[in-house]
C-alpha cells in the first residue's frame, strides 16, 4: 500500500501556475488480490525544498487527518508567493489502521502572481504595416552575460501572436502554438519554462520567433483577420537565480533587436506557411551571430491585467503517421496518411537551389478519386479567400533538407504534392498529430469491429479538435462552438482527462459573456461582432447552455466543486438571460393564449436541432425561418433544463435561496413546454428529436414518459433503425431507449450500416466523425467537414450502457459508481476501461451459449453497485471465491450487489 501518481490541479509537477489555493490528489498502489481497501486517514507534509521536506522544515503539515478523501485536497500551508516551489509528500492509513510508507515527493511551482512582478515590456518587432497584408514572421533576439554559476532559471513568456522561444540555440520547451487560443483582450496566457540547463556562465543569447496565430491570422469560416490586433507583440522575462543568491532578470525592452528578413515568409494558421530556406539566419539565436542589420524593437503596450498563467495541459506534437503514395486518375501525386487529423507534415527533400515544392492538405478524395478541397469551401466563406492549407518550401539546394512548419496547423488525411524535384518516397514524409496533451482515460472494445472503429474515430475527432479550445473542425472553421462542446463533454471527458482543458475554456466562455448574460455561440471570438447579421444569431439555446451544462458535467465526473464556484456567476447570468428573453414575446405569438407566456422562450434566433436529417415532418434547416420565427421548442426546453441544473448547482454550493428560486423557474418553464409543445404531455410527430429532448431533459409528466418512448421506439423501427436526430438529441437517444426497456432497439440503431447511421461513414473509410450523417454520400461526393466530434457523443453510451460504467446519480465523481452492463445486439463480448480520478475502473463481459460472464475492477477507496443482467439470484454466481462478498439482493427486478475495491468475476444465466 503506497500513495502514487501525485498531482496538483490534475497536473504532474506543474510549474508557473497561479492558483493560490491549489488542490492535491493521489492514487494507490496496492496488491492486485487486495479487496475492500479504504483510506481512513492521510498526512501531507510540504516544504520549500527536498532537504527541508526530509528534515521536517515544513511550510505545511496536516498531521494525521481522519478522512477517506484523496482528491481535491486544498493546500492550506504557508501563503504562496510568486515563483515559490513547494515539495510535498503523503502517507495514508487503511481501514485497519495500517500505515503506508511515504510517497515519492512531488512539487508545484507558482508563476507571477502580482502585476508588479512583471518587469518586462511589451515589444513590437515590426515596422509600418498595412492591416490587409500578410507579413513574414519576426525574429527577435538579445544577448546577455552571466558571470557566476546559476542555481535555477525560469522564463516567463507570452505574445500577441504565437511564439517559439530559444536560448543559446536550443528550443525552449516542447509546447507548440503558445500562448494558446483565448480572447486576447480579456485573457492572455503566459507560459513558464525551467531553462536552468540552457543558461551558460559567460555570454548567452535569448530569442523568439513570432507568427500571426489566432491574434491576427485568418481564423473561422469567414477568413477574418486581425481579430485582436494588427501588430504582434512579445513579452518575456528571464529570471536567473545565481548560486550566490543574486537574481538577474533579462526582460524584453527596447534593447532587443528584430528582423523580418528570415525564412518564414508567410505564417498563417489556415493558409499555411511559405518558407524560403535560402533566407535561413544561421545561428541567429546564439552569441555567434552578427545582428548589425537588425533593427531595434519599439516598446508598445498591452494590458498586463489580462495575463493569466497557463494552468492547463500543453499543446504538443503527438502521433506520427507514414503515408502511402497514390497516383490519382488526374495524374496527381497524393500522400495518404491513413488517418484524418490536425497537425502538419515534416519531410525530407533534395533539389536545386530556389526550387519550390508545394504541399496542399485535404481530408478526402472526390468521387473520381482525385484530391479535393471543394467541400470545405461553402457559401459562408468568401470566394476570394478559399481555404488553402498550403505549405510552400523553397530549397536551398545543398543536399538533403528537412522541414516542418512552425505556426500553421491543418486538418487533413491526404496531401497533394506539387513540383516535387525527385521521386516521391513515402519514407520522406510523416504527418504529426498536434493536440492538447490530455491523458487518455477511456478504452472500449467489443466483438463488432465497426463499433471499435467508431470509438477510435471519435477519439481522433476529439484529438483533432481539442487544441487549447474545443473546435468544431480543424480545417475550415476551427471555432470554439459552445453547442458542439456541450453535447460532447460527457463522452470527451470519458475518453480523455479534460478537467484542466474545459476549466480553462469555461473561463474563456465567461469572460466573453455579455453584460446581460448572453453567451456567445463561439468562444474565443472569431470576429462575429464585426458583422451585424452574425450578432443577431448570438446567444442560441443549446449553445449558450454550455455555460451551465459543462461545469455541471465536470462536477459530476470529477467531483470538482471549485468549477461550480468559479463559474457560478456565469451560469446564473446565462439562466437570468434566458429568463429575461422568455419574458418577451414574439410578435407572431403575442395574441396567442399562453398562461405560461413569461416562461416560454419564443424570441431570438436558435440553431435548433442542427444537422437533423429530413423526415416527414421536417424538411431540413431553414436559417431564414429560424431568424424570423425563432425555435421556441428548443429554447424553452433548454431554459427549463439549465434552470434545473442551476438549482442543483446552488444546492451543492449551499445557496439555498437560489436553489429554491431556480427550481421554481424550472418547474414553470417545464409547464410552459408541456403546454406549448405537447398535447397535454403527449407527442405526435415523425421527428425523433421531439421525443428524445423532453424525455432526456426531464420535461414530460411522469405518466407520459413511457408512452413517448414507446412512440420513439416505433418511429426508429419504422425508419428501419436509422438515426434521425441532430446535434442536440443524438447523445441521448440510445440511453433513453435502454432506460425504458428498448435495449435491442438501441443496439439495432447503433449497428445500422446504411445512411443515416453511425456506422455508415465507416463503410466509406472514415477515420473521424463527420459533421453530417451523409458527409460522403453513396456517390462518394463529400460534404463539409469530415472531422467533427459531435455525433461521436454516442460513444458515451458504449461506456455507460454496453460496458455499464456510470456515475451514481446521487453522487459526484466515481468514488461511488455503478457497473450495470446491458448486453444486446450482435455483441458477444465488450470491455470498457475508465481511468477515473480515483483509479482504474474496468467492466468486461462475454456471453456464450446463454452464459453471461462479467469481470469488474473497482479501484481502491471506492465502492460500486454491480447490477447483473439477470432476475434470479439462484442463477448468479461469484467465480473468484477468495473475494469477500456479501449476499446478492434484488432491486427493480435485477440482481445487485455492493462491492469495495478489488477484481471480481460473476456468471449468470
Amino acid at each position: 500500500m503506497k500513495p502514487i501518481f501525485l498531482r496538483c490541479e490534475y497536473l504532474i509537477n506543474p510549474i508557473g501556475i497561479d492558483i493560490k489555493k491549489p488542490r492535491l490528489y493521489w492514487q494507490f498502489e496496492i496488491e492486485e488480490d487486495s479487496y475492500g481497501f479504504k483510506q481512513s486517514a492521510y498526512q501531507i507534509k510540504a516544504a520549500e525544498s527536498i532537504d527541508d521536506l526530509e528534515n521536517n522544515v515544513l511550510t505545511w503539515n496536516t498531521e494525521k487527518v481522519k478522512s477517506d478523501e484523496f482528491t481535491h485536497i486544498v493546500y492550506e500551508g504557508k501563503e504562496l508567493e510568486s515563483r515559490k516551489r513547494i515539495y510535498w509528500k503523503v502517507k495514508v492509513w487503511d481501514q485497519d489502521g495500517i500505515e503506508s510508507e511515504w510517497s515519492e515527493p512531488s512539487f508545484f511551482e507558482m508563476g507571477l502572481l502580482k502585476l508588479e512582478d512583471w518587469k518586462a515590456k511589451w515589444i513590437d518587432p515590426e515596422k509600418e504595416i498595412e492591416p490587409k497584408t500578410q507579413y513574414p514572421a519576426s525574429y527577435l533576439r538579445k544577448e546577455f552575460t552571466i558571470k557566476e554559476p546559476i542555481n535555477k532559471a525560469r522564463l516567463y513568456i507570452t505574445s500577441c501572436g504565437v511564439y517559439e522561444a530559444y536560448i543559446n540555440g536550443e528550443r525552449v520547451g516542447d509546447q507548440v502554438f503558445t500562448p494558446g487560443a483565448t480572447n486576447y483582450n480579456k485573457r492572455l496566457q503566459y507560459q513558464t519554462y525551467d531553462v536552468t540547463e540552457q543558461i551558460f556562465i559567460g555570454e548567452n543569447a535569448i530569442g523568439a520567433i513570432l507568427g500571426d496565430g489566432w491574434f491576427r491570422g485568418n481564423i473561422s469560416n469567414y477568413a477574418w483577420r486581425n481579430i485582436y490586433g494588427e501588430r504582434l507583440l512579445l513579452l518575456a522575462q528571464l529570471e536567473i537565480e545565481l548560486v550566490n543568491g543574486e537574481r538577474v532578470i533579462i526582460v524584453t525592452d527596447n534593447q532587443w533587436k528584430a528582423t523580418q528578413e528570415g525564412p518564414i515568409r508567410l505564417s498563417d494558421l489556415q493558409d499555411g506557411e511559405v518558407y524560403d530556406a535560402n533566407r535561413e539566419l544561421h545561428g541567429w539565436n546564439t552569441t555567434d551571430f552578427e545582428d548589425i542589420d537588425w533593427t531595434n524593437v519599439t516598446v508598445d503596450h498591452w494590458d498586463y491585467k489580462v495575463l493569466v498563467a497557463s494552468n492547463s495541459v500543453a499543446i504538443r506534437e503527438k502521433e506520427l503517421f507514414i503515408p502511402t503514395v497514390i497516383d490519382t486518375p488526374d495524374g496527381s501525386t497524393v500522400l495518404d496518411f491513413g488517418q484524418n487529423l490536425a497537425g502538419y507534415v515534416k519531410f525530407r527533400v533534395s533539389g536545386r537551389k530556389g526550387h519550390k515544392v508545394t504541399l496542399i492538405h485535404g481530408e478526402t478524395l472526390d468521387q473520381d478519386g482525385n484530391f479535393t478541397m471543394e467541400h470545405l469551401n461553402n457559401s459562408s466563406r468568401p470566394k476570394e479567400r478559399p481555404l488553402k492549407q498550403e505549405i510552400n518550401y523553397i530549397l536551398r539546394g545543398d543536399g538533403v533538407e528537412e522541414f516542418k512548419p512552425h505556426f500553421t496547423v491543418h486538418g487533413f488525411r491526404y496531401v497533394l504534392v506539387k513540383n516535387w524535384p525527385e521521386k516521391v518516397e513515402a519514407s520522406n514524409f510523416a504527418s504529426i498529430a498536434v493536440y492538447s496533451d490530455m491523458e487518455q482515460t477511456g478504452e472500449f472494445e467489443c466483438s463488432n469491429e465497426m463499433i471499435n472503429k467508431l470509438v477510435k474515430n471519435t477519439l481522433w475527432s476529439q484529438k483533432s479538435n481539442f487544441l487549447d479550445i474545443p473546435t468544431d473542425c480543424p480545417q475550415r472553421e476551427r471555432a470554439g462552438w459552445t453547442g458542439d462542446a456541450q453535447v460532447f463533454v460527457r463522452t470527451g471527458s470519458t475518453l480523455m482527462n479534460t478537467a484542466t482543458f474545459f476549466t480553462k475554456w469555461m473561463k474563456d466562455v465567461a469572460v466573453q459573456q455579455n453584460d446581460n448574460g448572453m453567451v456567445c455561440n463561439i468562444s474565443p471570438s472569431v470576429g462575429v461582432e464585426r458583422d451585424k447579421g452574425m450578432k443577431n444569431v448570438e446567444g442560441s439555446a443549446g449553445w449558450g447552455d454550455a455555460a451551465v451544462i459543462i461545469p455541471w458535467t465536470l462536477w459530476k465526473l470529477y467531483g470538482d466543486k471549485r468549477i461550480l464556484e468559479d463559474q457560478w456567476d456565469s451560469m446564473k447570468s446565462w439562466v437570468d438571460y434566458e429568463s429575461n428573453c422568455a419574458k418577451k414575446t414574439h410578435w407572431v405569438r403575442i395574441f396567442k393564449k399562453n398562461p405560461y407566456r413569461k416562461y416560454t422562450w419564443d424570441t431570438k434566433f436558435h440553431w435548433g436541432e442542427w444537422a437533423e436529417p429530413p423526415s416527414k415532418d421536417y424538411a431540413g434547416a431553414n436559417i431564414v425561418k429560424q431568424v424570423i420565427f425563432s425555435v421556441p421548442e428548443v429554447a424553452t426546453a433548454y431554459f427549463a433544463y439549465s434552470s434545473k441544473l442551476l438549482s442543483q448547482c446552488a444546492e451543492v454550493l449551499g445557496k439555498k435561496d437560489e436553489a429554491t428560486k431556480y427550481r421554481e423557474i424550472s418547474e414553470k418553464a417545464k409547464k410552459a413546454y408541456i403546454y406549448n409543445f405537447t398535447n397535454n404531455g403527449e407527442i405526435e410527430t415523425s421527428r425523433q428529436c421531439l421525443y428524445v429532448r423532453p424525455v432526456a431533459l426531464g420535461l414530460l409528466p411522469e405518466d407520459k414518459i413511457g408512452k413517448a418512448v414507446d412512440k420513439l421506439a416505433k418511429l426508429v423501427e419504422e425508419r428501419n433503425y436509422h438515426i434521425g436526430t441532430g446535434f442536440l438529441s443524438t447523445p441521448f437517444i440510445c440511453k433513453i431507449l435502454c432506460d425504458y426497456g428498448y435495449v435491442e432497439t438501441a443496439y439495432k440503431l447503433v449497428e445500422q450500416t446504411t445512411a443515416p447511421s453511425w456506422l455508415y461513414p465507416i463503410t466509406k473509410g472514415a477515420t473521424t466523425i463527420w459533421e453530417h450523417w451523409d458527409g460522403i454520400n453513396e456517390e462518394n461526393v463529400p460534404r463539409e467537414s469530415l472531422n467533427h466530434y459531435s455525433y461521436g457523443a454516442v460513444v458515451g453510451w458504449f461506456f455507460q450502457y454496453v460496458a455499464g460504467i456510470d456515475i451514481d446519480s446521487e453522487a459526484a465523481g466515481y468514488k461511488d459508481f455503478i457497473i450495470a452492463p446491458k448486453p444486446g445486439g450482435t455483441l458477444t463480448r465488450a470491455k470498457g476501461i475508465y481511468n477515473s480520478i480515483y483509479g482504474k475502473i474496468e467492466s468486461s463481459w462475454e456471453r456464450v451459449e446463454g452464459l453471461f460472464r462479467l469481470r469488474v475492477q473497482i479501484p481502491p477507496n471506492t465502492s460500486a453497485k454491480i447490477i447483473l443482467p439477470c432476475k434470479d439470484m439462484d442463477k448468479a454466481k461469484v467465480v473468484n471465491r477468495k473475494a469477500s462478498i456479501s449476499e446478492f439482493y434484488i432491486e427493480n427486478g435485477q440482481v445487485c450487489i455492493i462491492l469495495g475495491s478489488g477484481i471480481y468475476e460473476f456468471t449468470c444465466f
